[in-house]
């Protein structure tokens, strides 16, 4: 008897091993796709930033790139990231790019959301306070932030989410989904000139992540 409990306990044990290596090979490709996505939607929605600018007005202007669609980028130097946003959230999408969850870049509002994956916004929390985050609009008008706060947020926190006289936030759920990581940034003031070139042209050319 005592054997077959052993057995048992054996087999329980091997079981978990196996679930949990099927879990983090299940991830990793999971994050692979998603950068590679996001890589190549990139490329896509700079191809369509103008090479003279012009005033921005009213909502952000959108482009299609493979039946997606987007607003702009957003920067992140300090990760390394350089995403396009889509227009709006959307779960199945939210795989493919992080999305904007309400608000806009004009009005000093806009909130940004995208999945854990490490080539998307799984690195938040690594962020400290002073930290660039750039927002490109598809006018190619680059609009600059500075990371002032970090807070950790419930996921239903949803009226908590969107309080607040914040310029710029991005937000995450954590491992399990229980739990948000959410970044509040504020505007340096600084813009790029209109008629310009739009910086995320140099960014891309630099991170190198636009696949040829």
């Amino acid at each position: 008897m005592k054997k077959l409990v052993g057995y048992l306990y054996i087999l329980m044990g091997a079981a978990c091993i196996f679930l949990a290596v099927f879990i983090i090979r299940n991830n990793l490709i999971e994050n692979e796709q998603a950068g590679s996505a996001s890589d190549e939607l990139l490329g896509g929605v700079i191809a369509q930033i103008p090479d003279t600018v012009f005033a921005a007005s009213g909502d952000m202007p959108v482009v299609d790139v493979d039946g997606h669609s987007f607003i702009g980028t957003v920067e992140i130097p300090s990760l390394g990231l350089l995403l396009p946003v889509q227009n709006e959230w959307d779960k199945k999408d939210a795989k493919y790019a992080v999305c904007r969850y309400k608000g806009s870049v004009y009005e000093n509002d806009l909130i940004i959301c995208g999945h854990n994956y490490e080539e998307h916004f799984g690195k938040l929390n690594q962020l400290n306070s002073g930290d660039d985050v750039i927002v490109t609009d598809m006018n190619g008008i680059s609009y600059y932030f500075k990371v002032s706060n970090m807070e950790t947020l419930g996921a239903t926190d949803i009226e908590e989410m969107e309080s607040g006289d914040w310029d710029l936030t991005l937000f995450t759920c954590t491992i399990g989904g229980a739990n948000r990581v959410t970044i509040r940034c504020e505007a340096t003031g600084e813009v790029t000139e209109i008629g310009s070139a739009p910086d995320v042209l140099d960014a891309a050319e630099k991170s190198k992540h636009i696949r040829k």
